[in-house]
């Protein structure tokens, strides 16, 4: 259960058009309350038995709310083909069996191409994590790509999801490290920008991407529109994260920090982009590459060893 101050935060970010996703980490199956507490979504474990993942579907299906269940690796994660992971996509959304389940997977370049024949097969897809604007870019190409082929197969659009979740919060912190070791340890005028300035370009770039004709044929045949979820952040990510048609995965600790934290202030998403770019140039001007430590992010998430895929210490590929 969560206070009615921190309920009162979800129901803030609803009237915003946020949707407040909870991080499950219980393994008793979710009941009523997460839909009377408020909450849109729902991001479950790895580990998290499925009989769990059908009682948050059934809950959240009645406020229109969806599921994200990361997918079982195959065996040689870093071995896998496209067609691994669809097959154990395939897996997991036939032992769940509801239809606003999301089956989560990775979005590097073998897990994007996966996500095209997903979407084929009429399976939703949560892409995660998205670090970076770069990468975002490739995710949301191959959601419309999958889209399109899909309704050449004669599957219904409309009975399709697609998420990117972006995880704003990892990357923060990682950015934060360089610039503490490029101030001597001192806390830096720049700490704090990379995430929410990223999640205003990503939100900038769909923006753009939903205005132009591949996507206006996609959604006159029914096709629902790219859903953006922010990821690992904490409860000071909140205010600076808010925008329209968006997700914030939170847990119930978050939610209670954000009620003693301060209201929110409005959109801080639409129309941010050119003070955003200006906050990333300044990164690179102190030596900080976001896009470069995104890269790295995703390489050491793809490994699953933090000590391969190291930069050099100016950010640099």
């Amino acid at each position: 259960m969560i206070s009615a101050e921190a309920g009162r935060v979800l129901a803030d970010l609803a009237a915003e058009g946020v949707y407040p996703w909870l991080v499950w980490d219980d393994a008793l199956p979710p009941g009523p309350e997460v839909t009377r507490q408020g909450w849109r979504g729902m991001r479950m474990s790895p580990g998290a038995p499925l009989a769990a993942v059908r009682a948050a579907c059934d809950v959240l299906r009645d406020v229109d709310g969806f599921v994200s269940m990361p997918v079982v690796a195959p065996a040689d994660r870093r071995e896998a083909s496209p067609g691994d992971w669809t097959a154990s996509a395939r897996v997991l959304r036939g032992g769940v069996d509801r239809p606003n389940l999301l089956v989560g997977l990775p979005a590097d370049a073998t897990g994007i191409r996966a996500l095209v024949g997903c979407l084929e097969e009429g399976i939703s897809v949560d892409s995660s994590p998205c670090y970076t604007v770069e990468q975002y870019a490739e995710v949301l190409d191959a959601q419309l790509t999958g889209l399109e082929m899909a309704l050449s197969a004669g599957v219904d659009p409309s009975a399709l999801v697609v998420a990117a979740s972006c995880a704003v919060g990892v990357l923060d912190a990682e950015v934060d490290v360089r610039l503490t070791r490029l101030s001597g340890g001192e806390p830096h005028i720049l700490h704090g920008t990379a995430g929410p300035a990223t999640a205003q370009l990503i939100y900038r770039l769909r923006e753009k991407r939903l205005a132009g004709a591949r996507w206006r044929a996609l959604s006159s045949a029914g096709a629902r529109l790219p859903k953006l979820v922010w990821t690992d952040t904490g409860s000071g990510h909140i205010p600076a994260l808010v925008g329209w048609n968006t997700g914030h995965a939170l847990t119930a600790e978050m939610a209670e920090a954000a009620a003693v934290g301060g209201g929110l202030c409005g959109d801080t998403l639409l129309g941010c982009d050119a003070p955003a770019a200006r906050a990333l140039d300044a990164l690179a001007g102190q030596g900080v590459q976001v896009a470069a430590v995104g890269a790295e992010l995703l390489c050491r998430h793809r490994q699953g060893l933090s000590s391969n895929c190291r930069l050099p210490r100016d950010g640099r590929p």
